[in-house]
């Protein structure tokens, strides 16, 4: 078979070894440049793939293969295999910073099945690289899949599986993809994680609540590269190599735009801190209603304290979040009627102080609608005066000697 056909079918291969793409009679359009690549043996492919339906597909994959003159040597190096059978356990190996993600080598065959079955698109790039940047690549590639060096803490933002791929091709290219200043569209990485679960309004409100001030920054080209599409956007422009589809999703495209969820919290932390005001409107079943106001985002609170306390992930630790949500609320539970009153004034004022901080730019989370939840209980406790119930009492309180009913 001449070189220019065994060229053709090395291209045809990736698309599935001979499986039929997105439509059976499309073939992916080869430009002569990128036939050219595979004649000059090993050639080192940039594969890229789009968002799946699960929460960890929504931005999207990466990996590098390596074709040999042998194809029974080619191999793919995939830098984002965690353990998704147990996700408890990985979840927190993620949260604790620990080796919980880990690189792995596979055929071509094997990898590219993987993402055709979950429907997901796949992209491929052949780079031209110099022969002793190909054998750099390589090298790294077969260090990083040894035992001692294989698993890494997974970071979202600076430590993932495509800053893994950017940073071998960075290196062995003498830091080409770092020297590129493209200018960005002004997304923080806080906007850019955000992208991926249009549609998605529970993720969507994690992204405002657990994380942290650290991701409203415009990250430079470079640090915008820890997501594929813009790693693949890199190499496009670098070296001129347009991706070749290999297969298109064939569910309905993801969203691009979507309702934050913004709207939708304010609207539940309005029900969930209705009882509070209504039980005291009433005059009854008021430290209830005050519980069921205060309890849950006092829990949420700890939470997000206890994981800014474990964790070593930067936009998990400074969390602001922290400041609205606190724990010590519970005190409005148990404190005496005055000294509960005082505390409530006194969250008040640094609630206060947390929105104007916010109006001015000195703390940056969307924390708009967070603010309403414990601000509304505390208002109750702190300004309107309790009401006796029909039974002469108050939250429970028994009447005084004189006959007349307890008042605080």
């Amino acid at each position: 078979m001449p070189r220019r056909l065994a060229a053709l079918a090395t291209v045809l291969l990736i698309a599935g070894l001979g499986a039929p793409l997105a439509h059976a009679d499309r073939r992916p359009d080869v430009p002569p440049e990128v036939m050219k690549l595979y004649q000059e043996r090993p050639v080192i492919e940039l594969v890229t793939m789009g968002v799946g339906s699960l929460i960890w597909e929504r931005h999207g994959h990466i990996a590098l293969c390596v074709r040999y003159e042998d194809s029974r040597d080619d191999a793919c190096y995939n830098y984002g295999i965690g353990d998704f059978h147990h996700p408890v356990a990985m979840g927190w190996g993620f949260l604790r910073g620990t080796g919980a993600f880990w690189v792995g080598k596979s055929s071509v065959a094997e990898m590219l099945s993987i993402y055709k079955y979950a429907d997901r698109t796949i992209w491929v790039q052949p780079l031209p690289l110099s022969p002793a940047e190909k054998q750099k690549v390589i090298d790294r590639l077969e260090y990083d899949i040894q035992d001692a060096h294989k698993h890494y803490a997974y970071d979202h933002f600076w430590d993932n599986c495509t800053t893994r791929v950017r940073d071998v091709l960075n290196e062995a290219t003498g830091g080409k993809l770092a020297a590129m200043t493209e200018p960005t569209d002004g997304r923080t990485f806080r906007d850019l994680a955000r992208e991926g679960f249009y549609g998605m309004r529970g993720p969507l409100l994690i992204t405002d609540i657990a994380m942290g001030r650290v991701t409203d920054r415009v990250p430079t080209y470079y640090e915008r590269m820890f997501l594929p599409q813009y790693l693949r956007e890199a190499a496009h422009k670098l070296w001129n190599i347009a991706p070749i589809p290999l297969y298109e999703r064939q569910g309905p495209p993801p969203l691009t735009d979507g309702p934050s969820g913004r709207v939708l919290l304010a609207l539940g932390i309005l029900v969930l801190t209705a009882p509070v005001w209504l039980a005291r409107w009433r005059g009854r079943g008021q430290r209830a209603g005050l519980a069921i106001a205060v309890i849950p985002y006092v829990l949420l609170g700890s939470a997000l304290l206890v994981l800014a306390i474990v964790t070593p992930l930067s936009y998990l630790r400074w969390n602001e979040t922290c400041l609205i949500l606190l724990p010590l609320d519970v005190l409005v539970l148990v404190l005496p009627p005055a000294r509960r009153k005082r505390y409530a004034r006194g969250r008040l004022a640094m609630l206060a102080a947390v929105f104007v901080l916010e109006l001015v730019g000195v703390l940056t989370q969307p924390l708009w609608p967070v603010l309403l939840w414990p601000a509304i209980p505390l208002a109750v406790v702190g300004f309107w005066r309790e009401r006796a119930s029909r039974l002469g009492t108050i939250d429970g309180a028994k009447p005084s000697q004189s006959g007349r009913s307890a008042t605080r």
